[in-house]
């Protein structure tokens, strides 16, 4: 019996799964990094400059290495080098840009500003003039922000605009103007702000990227004034014209929520100032951007956004196609509204397919537009996703002949060569087998490499590929089809029923499927290989076994080792997938085969420990395993052979009896609740049940799985029950039992409180007045048998004084 401390425990980790398991009902595929997605196209394919990398498409702010989070990743990096060259131009020999650079902080101004004052009075008085600015200004983290002081911004915006007036520099009257038109809008007074803009900075005869910056501040003094229409102008041009405030206008369009207007448009007075606008709009969240595209592609063939923007809109269809659900919380009217939104958008997927495809398949006969190959690639993989599998494969070969420079689109060819092979019909025949695998060669170290260990950089994309061709290519050796012979856009499928399938191509199939739940891993909760080898059957292991012992050439000992299957690992699968049933003469038979250094490993050591036909009564202990792993199971085995041997004959007494008690033990230690899971399961921890599926059907195969319920162990402790002639024997046994269906009750406790799909408190009386109903109904015979039979036995009597679960299991 397990010792109550260690049996609440382990009931805690088996409630936090089934909580995650019904989490993960609920989202479905909800990925384990949120700014992954179910995505093949990889926006890397698409020549674009590498600060504007972070306009792709994520389901977070932006496309960042910060989760999306706005958190200094958007910052402009020119800003500060911009300002520095300017002031050691300025200011001529005799000044480095290091001693600007830290004068311009304010961290080393003093000798700097002294100096000026003897040489350049009107500089120093302005640098003076800047640090009082600064420290007027709001400052600190976004956790501790010190507010501007609102009196003195507005005494100095005034003094700002008087020196633009009056200053004879240059290069300062710019600087002058800049702060006239910044302070007014920290001290709220956007219409002086914009006014401030319109007369001093309009007035200038020549410009810097300082007057830009100006730009950009009066442009959120316009959106804080209402005149949006205005604003997104503004910004637009800031956004086209000044690299050192590219981001930070592009921010206050997103935090600003604007989007396209022909208000803005009507603004434009030239093609590049429209075609501006029409640029920002077209990396704006929550809104198709095709349309966008379309014109500035129009207007400007070369704009360096517009093979951005393609694959920013295949991206996010995409996403709309798989994602089942709107990720926000609706506690607002702006979020309800997002929200039906993003189911209406949901609904236009395949559409809004068929018109990317059209302007990808226009755009790769636009000369204008040059870069043939990423709009032929974009077109094919549009065509794959489509389901027309014959015009995907006839475009990519033509994009595969275009010249190009571009690694990823080159490796974007590959992958879509990789899908299309797996998406054909039949199953595979030797000659595709040998291209596939190589495929999966290429592909597979980006997909499961996720940190910096020297190896190439993570790519969920390749992930999310071999996942999709792994499947698809275990569909066709299980059915002679691909899983999504229908198109990925579509909601129908003519793929064939799977038939049952043994031998070679089973194995093929199975090893497909974990290379694709290796992939699959890293992007979801919990790691799918693990469930997929802890639920296959034994025909299929027993396959798996003689496949990677016996390979008939190089593609299966390489799909083997891809896999991560060698021999002992097949056995071991082997041997686990008998165990599961009972089937210990099997599964000795294959742990026979498993190599002692195997048996050596951290996982065997580790969990391995107490012996194995102990269940820690109170005059057991947990003494050390003196068996090895093949040892145990031997013995099991043995006992197995005997008891039928015993039952064929017909016998009975406690010679028999102990027979199947010695197995029962063995059966409870090989389950959830024992000592030797480790046999039983692939997993290593107590959170296997999250990963038995994403359905409701998920509970009641766990209710029907003797790992969880001990149906195994119950039986055989049934049995030594009712062939014991030792009363002692007996009770120990239907006590065991009792144990078997108390474990199996605290399992369906748990499933059932996750049915409610709410909180239920332990206390509550209504639901424990239901599961008291459920007990007795289901789980009280051998307890009911101990009680009427066995509470006057030495056993009992021992128990009640040593053990604190008796009374839980049996009262």
């Amino acid at each position: 019996m397990l010792p109550s401390s260690n049996s609440s425990v382990r009931l805690r980790q088996l409630r936090r799964p089934l909580l995650l398991l019904a989490i993960l009902i609920g989202f479905a595929c909800a990925g384990g990094d949120e700014g992954e997605f179910w995505s093949l196209f990889q926006p890397e394919t698409a020549n674009t400059q590498p600060d504007d990398r972070l306009y792709a498409f994520t389901p977070l702010l932006y496309n960042t290495d910060y989760s999306g989070f706005d958190d200094g990743a958007t910052d402009d990096s020119l800003s500060n080098e911009a300002n520095v060259k300017a002031w050691t131009a300025y200011l001529g020999n005799g000044y480095t840009a290091d001693q600007v650079e830290a004068a311009l902080a304010d961290s080393a101004a003093g000798p700097l500003v002294a100096r000026l004052a003897q040489t350049n009075a009107p500089a120093a008085t302005y640098l003076r003039f800047a640090y009082e600015a600064q420290a007027a200004s709001a400052h600190g983290s976004a956790w501790e922000r010190v507010p501007g002081d609102t009196t003195q911004l507005r005494s100095l915006a005034t003094k700002a605009r008087q020196q633009a007036q009056t200053a004879a520099d240059p290069f300062l009257k710019e600087r002058y103007a800049f702060q006239a038109v910044k302070l007014a809008d920290e001290a709220g007074e956007f219409a002086r702000s914009r006014e401030a803009y319109d007369q001093l900075v309009g007035s200038l005869s020549k410009r810097t990227f300082i007057s830009d910056w100006a730009r950009a501040r009066q442009a959120g003094a316009l959106l804080s004034l209402g005149e949006k229409d205005r604003a997104l102008f503004e910004f637009a041009q800031v956004f086209a014209n000044c690299p050192s405030r590219r981001h930070a206008a592009e921010r206050s369009i997103r935090m600003g929520n604007l989007h396209f207007t022909e208000g803005a448009l009507k603004l434009a007075k030239t093609d590049a100032e429209r075609v501006a606008i029409y640029a920002i709009c077209a990396i704006q969240p929550k809104q198709d951007g095709l349309p966008l595209l379309e014109k500035m592609v129009a207007l400007d063939p070369k704009h360096p956004l517009n093979e951005l923007v393609l694959t920013r809109e295949i991206n996010r269809n995409e996403y709309y196609a798989k994602q089942t659900r709107w990720t926000g919380y609706v506690d607002a009217e702006n979020d309800r509204t997002d929200s039906l939104n993003f189911e209406s958008r949901r609904t236009s997927v395949a559409d809004y397919n068929q018109k990317l495809l059209a302007f990808a398949e226009g755009a790769a006969k636009n000369t204008a537009l040059g870069n043939p190959a990423l709009y032929l690639t974009a077109a094919a993989y549009l065509h794959y996703l489509a389901g027309d599998y014959t015009a995907a494969k006839t475009t990519l070969d033509e994009a595969a002949k275009q010249p190009t420079s571009n690694s990823a689109l080159k490796q974007q060819i590959a992958l879509q060569q990789m899908l299309l092979l797996s998406a054909q019909p039949d199953v595979p025949e030797a000659p595709t087998e040998t291209q596939f695998v190589s495929y999966l060669t290429q592909f597979q170290q980006n997909a499961e490499t996720r940190y910096d260990n020297g190896a190439a950089p993570y790519n969920f994309r390749f992930a999310n590929a071999l996942s999709a061709a792994g499947l698809q290519m275990a569909d066709r050796y299980l059915s002679g089809a691909a899983a999504t012979s229908g198109g990925w856009l579509s909601s129908c499928s003519s793929k064939k029923k799977a038939e049952t399938v043994n031998g070679p191509n089973a194995a093929k199939a199975f090893l497909m499927r974990v290379i694709a739940a290796k992939a699959r891993s890293t992007n979801f909760y919990g790691d799918d290989q693990l469930t997929l080898e802890d639920s296959t059957d034994t025909p299929t292991a027993q396959a798996v076994a003689d496949f990677v012992t016996k390979p008939s050439g190089e593609f299966d000992e390489r799909l083997a080792k891809l896999a991560g299957f060698d021999a002992d690992v097949a056995y071991q699968l082997l041997g686990r997938r008998n165990i599961a049933v009972g089937n210990y003469e099997a599964a000795a038979l294959a742990f026979a085969k498993v190599s002692p250094k195997a048996w050596a490993s951290e996982a065997y050591t580790t969990n391995l420990t107490v012996d194995p036909f102990t269940v820690n009564f109170p005059d057991e202990g947990k003494p050390a395993s003196k068996v090895s792993p093949l040892q145990f199971v031997q013995r099991l085995a043995d006992l197995q052979t005997k008891a039928k041997q015993a039952a064929a004959s017909q016998q009975r007494g406690d010679v028999v009896a102990q027979l199947h008690y010695e197995l029962g033990c063995g059966a409870y230690n090989l389950s959830y609740w024992g000592n030797a899971w480790i046999l039983n399961r692939r997993a290593r921890s107590s959170a296997e049940p999250l990963l038995y599926g994403q359905t409701a059907a998920t509970f009641e195969r766990i209710l029907q799985d003797p790992y969880y319920v001990n149906t195994i162990a119950l039986h055989h402790f049934e049995q030594a029950a009712q062939l014991a002639q030792s009363p002692e024997l007996a009770a120990k046994a239907t006590y065991l039992a009792a144990r078997c269906q108390h474990d199996a009750l605290r399992v369906r406790r748990e499933i059932e409180k996750e049915k409610t799909g709410t909180y239920v408190d332990d206390e509550d009386p209504a639901f424990n007045q239901k599961i008291a109903g459920i007990a007795r109904a289901e789980y009280d015979s051998s307890a009911s048998v101990f009680r009427q039979r066995f509470r006057s036995t030495r056993f009992a009597q021992d128990m009640l004084t040593n053990c604190a679960l008796y009374k839980d299991v049996v009262q």
